[in-house]
């Protein structure tokens, strides 16, 4: 999650004899193919083996220094979350006999190495790069490099076993280009980095006005009490009206639109599967004139202490880590409705042009919009932050990322936001919230120590451990005419269309989860999902 190396080594004999002597003890080095788990020990196991002592080894308060990049790799029993995929973990023995867990590694762009093969092709990009920076003049080095003869490095970026991978940005306006994951009309989405403290960025082509539409009017005709568009709410109830958030929203979760978005913002994360636990419904938000949210927090805190769920992401708890926030209308500059982070200021602008709190205030009110608003209100202050702090303004198929956690899952309070009044027109906007864990009320949701212990006296199993990873595998026969455009549902999130003539749809699921088969919207067939039944399991229409 940094954009400073911890360690530098040098792909050459070393690493690669480290690589062989520790593929050699994966069944004795018989292994044909390694999934990405046994590819993630080797690898960790390997740059552990290269790596000098002092290099990239954890700086956490409870970090263990003396074990160098395996205990970065492993926080600890108390600072790692247990994600779903935890059991197919491959642990990394040490030449002491312990036992460390492996490292994810991912791109720069983010996209994880799952195979060896992705590693070989680096190195030989590699070493054409070093080939031309000794032979600039060829043809072939100058079409490969545009002219630029400079010697490339490989850049990985380690992620902690349990943690998420996050974008490491050096400066304002660096640019993250991800070819690995299309957008809107099928071209690549790529990032721009709009401030560093917090870590926010314009996200290019990640959805299309089209598909702005296509949510919205949606949302508009939705009629379902739980998801209609209605007052906003805040906090982990679903019920707390806040007098300083006055805004409408609703939640689109099944829609096929909303499912496609979602998944597009998984890949556009680093993640390599669709974990519909890890993130909330597509939230659509609806601000007429003078409405607006005060700054606040993603990241849920919960003050009673009396709610199951562990939020203490810092630790084995799950929080929202990312939102990315899509805008769906054209606001202008006096029109209000930016996205506004009262921690920050804006990164290009020179001290001495920030504007006062009075003189924005007499801007505003001798405005042509300067009576949409009560003098002295809350309202009006939240103007004076978007007007003088970093702000966000909206345009139809806009999209925003920004993280609300460091990378090691503490807060980031520098992630403070808040929706500007608007003062014209009418503002549509969607958020959506991805966790670093399951999310309350899904399996494998992270739960308190003291209601964990409960559960355990009481004979009850803790849903946060032990879950077996089960490749289920749905097909239509075509023997049944009534099936003929039946469709994949993971409870109410839309997955695929599974008619006779559709591919079967293959996909990772766990005790617990519920799939349903509909046919023209209405459910015709619920699937239940038992570990009893094997870690293969295909269910045939």
């Amino acid at each position: 999650g940094e954009p400073t190396p911890c360690g530098q080594i040098d792909f050459g004999e070393k690493f690669l004899e480290a690589l062989k002597q520790n593929y050699m003890s994966f069944e004795g080095g018989c292994l044909v193919k390694m999934n990405k788990y046994q590819v993630e020990s080797l690898l960790t196991k390997s740059f552990h083996t290269v790596l000098s002592d002092t290099a990239c080894h954890s700086l956490e308060r409870y970090g263990d220094k003396t074990k160098g990049f395996l205990g970065f790799c492993d926080s600890g029993e108390n600072h790692t979350p247990i994600l779903l995929d935890h059991k197919e973990l491959v642990p990394v023995a040490s030449q002491e006999g312990a036992t460390s867990l492996p490292c994810r590694f991912h791109t720069r762009e983010g996209l994880r190495i799952s195979a060896l093969d992705q590693i070989t092709e680096m190195i030989m990009k590699q070493n054409v790069d070093q080939q031309c920076q000794e032979d600039t003049g060829s043809e072939a080095c100058q079409a490969e490099s545009g002219g630029d003869s400079k010697q490339k490095e490989i850049h990985l970026y380690a992620v902690p076993a349990g943690r998420v991978f996050m974008f490491a940005p050096a400066y304002v306006g660096e640019i993250f280009h991800l070819p690995h994951v299309p957008g809107a009309g099928d071209n690549p989405i790529y990032l721009e980095v709009l401030s560093l403290e917090p870590r926010v960025f314009d996200v290019f082509n990640f959805f299309s006005r089209e598909e702005s539409k296509e949510l919205v009017d949606r949302a508009i005709a939705e009629t379902k009490e739980s998801h209609r568009i209605k007052r906003s709410t805040t906090g982990a109830s679903t019920n707390n009206v806040n007098s300083r958030r006055t805004s409408e929203s609703g939640f689109d979760t099944n829609g096929k639109t909303a499912v496609k978005v979602k998944k597009r913002c998984f890949k556009a994360l680093g993640f390599d599967e669709y974990w519909e636990s890890h993130a909330d419904g597509l939230q659509i938000l609806r601000y007429n004139i003078s409405k607006a949210y005060n700054s606040h927090l993603d990241w849920i805190e919960d003050n009673t202490g009396q709610l199951e769920h562990d939020y203490e992401s810092g630790g084995v708890g799950g929080n929202r880590f990312a939102t990315i926030l899509m805008y769906m209308s054209d606001l202008e500059e006096e029109d209000g409705g930016e996205t506004v982070f009262p921690k920050a200021w804006p990164p290009n602008l020179p001290e001495e042009q920030r504007l006062g709190r009075n003189e924005i205030l007499e801007q505003l009110r001798i405005s042509e919009y300067g009576n949409v608003l009560e003098r002295g209100s809350w309202e009006e202050d939240l103007v004076v932050s978007c007007r003088s702090k970093l702000s966000v303004r909206p345009h139809s198929s806009r999209a925003v990322l920004f993280y609300s956690q460091y990378p090691n899952g503490d807060v980031d309070p520098f992630s403070l936001h808040g929706a500007c009044p608007v003062l014209n027109k009418q503002k549509y906007a969607a958020n959506l919230w991805v966790w670093n864990t399951p999310r309350s009320g899904y399996a494998g949701a992270p739960i308190k120590e003291k209601f964990r212990k409960n559960k355990e006296q009481s004979g009850a199993s803790s849903p946060s451990i032990g879950f077996l990873k089960i490749v289920a595998t749905f097909h239509n026969s075509g023997n049944d005419p009534n099936m003929k455009s039946a469709e994949l549902f993971y409870e109410d999130s839309f997955w695929g269309k599974l008619g006779p003539d559709d591919p079967p749809l293959a996909v990772n699921t766990y005790q617990g989860h519920n799939w349903n088969i509909k046919v023209g919207g209405k459910v015709v067939k619920a699937l239940a999902i038992q570990e009893k039944d094997g870690e293969k399991q295909t269910f045939t229409i």
